[in-house]
Parts: C-alpha cells; sequence; structure tokens
C-alpha cells in the first residue's frame, strides 16, 4: 500500500481574546539516519508558504512528547506572540499528540487558516 504523498501542511492563526495572534503549524516529529530531526519537504513548503503570505520570518520550534501536558504548547504560543516576526513549529512525537494539540489550541485560542488575501478585499 502506498501513501499519498502530501504537498503541504495546513498552518493556521492563533489568536488570543485580547487579539494578539501568531501563525503555527502543526507537524509529526522524525529523525534521519543520524537521529538528528528531520523537516518533511511538506512542512518545509509550509513554512516558506507561511513567510510569503505573513511576512513573518522567524521560526519557534516546540517539540511535543506524548507525555506532556499540553499547557506547555499554551506557553509557547503565549511566548511568540511577543515576538513579531514568529511563526511556531510544533514538532509532535505522534499523530495522536498533533490531534491532542489541535484540540487544546482549538480551545484556547480562535483559530484561523493562514490563506492568501482575496485581491478584491
Amino acid at each position: 500500500m502506498q501513501l499519498p504523498v502530501l504537498e503541504s501542511v495546513p498552518a493556521y492563526f492563533a489568536t488570543a481574546p485580547d487579539g494578539r495572534t501568531v501563525p503555527f503549524i502543526i507537524a509529526i516529529l522524525l529523525y534521519d539516519e543520524q537521529r538528528k530531526p528531520r523537516i518533511l519537504p511538506s512542512v518545509s513548503k509550509s513554512i516558506d508558504r507561511t513567510i510569503e503570505i505573513t511576512g513573518r520570518e522567524g521560526l519557534a520550534m516546540a517539540t511535543i512528547m506524548d507525555s506532556d501536558d499540553l499547557v506547555i504548547a499554551s506557553k509557547y504560543i503565549e511566548r511568540a506572540m511577543r515576538i513579531d516576526s514568529a511563526i511556531v513549529l510544533f514538532r509532535c512525537e505522534t499523530p495522536e499528540t498533533c490531534e491532542r494539540l489541535m484540540g487544546h489550541l482549538n480551545s484556547n485560542y480562535a483559530l484561523q487558516m493562514v490563506q492568501e488575501k482575496d485581491p478584491e478585499e
């Protein structure tokens, strides 16, 4: 069975009730043969696209393990909201952790997909 190749992964804005916002991407934590974390081309493409759309160029990486309390993710988001150029890349240990993280962020922030602005706006 061949798995489909992802072109890119979605990026979202997390917006706090006071209006502060930061874009983020959630990806699976993968390692190369030397056991160094690596970023898949689909994630790299999403980072590049988020930079193009938002003008933000700083990448803050956060690793989320299965055993982590997801409150730590909120701390990463809050810290990044204080940096004008930040994009947060969450690297999760498992797909289930990715799902839990997205649920946590959705419960604590207003989420909106990062998209190009309509030229008519």
